[in-house]
């Protein structure tokens, strides 16, 4: 079995899904009325949980404290059209790419959202220094 690498920014994904029956009568935006919610981990670690579906061995390096950097969405209950989308983004820190064992992988996979965790440079060393990554 393959070993794989999974490197990005993490986030808690929040979908938070409403129905719209009116609009605002002092502003031309719906009311939207909840009717439930549901969190899952996102970006890199949605990528991560993806790839455990299918392979077992998976290790992922991303930022500390992801569970605080969120994405509401707020979406239509039966059309699942998106009305907002809300980010609180936290600080992430830069990753010293070059002390990461790359050669203990067969796979890299990048997931990188240009929140500051990997530079443009960290992803060539990346691709640079191990000949499976996408």
């Amino acid at each position: 079995m393959k070993k794989i690498l999974i490197i990005g920014e993490s986030c808690k994904d929040i979908f938070v899904y409403c129905n719209a029956n009116r609009l605002a009568p002092d502003l031309p935006i719906p009311v939207l009325s909840v009717i439930e919610k549901k969190e899952n981990p996102g970006m890199a670690k949605n990528v991560e949980r993806n790839v455990k579906n299918i392979m077992d061995e998976c290790d992922i390096i991303t930022n500390p404290g992801w569970e605080n950097v969120t994405k509401t969405r707020y979406m239509h209950h039966t059309s699942n059209h998106a009305f907002l989308r809300v980010d609180v983004d936290h600080k992430i820190s830069r990753i010293d790419i070059t002390k990461v064992p790359l050669k203990k992988y067969e796979i890299i996979a990048v997931s990188d959202y240009n929140k500051g965790f990997l530079t443009e440079e960290d992803i060539k060393y990346i691709c640079e220094n191990h000949s499976n990554v996408f």
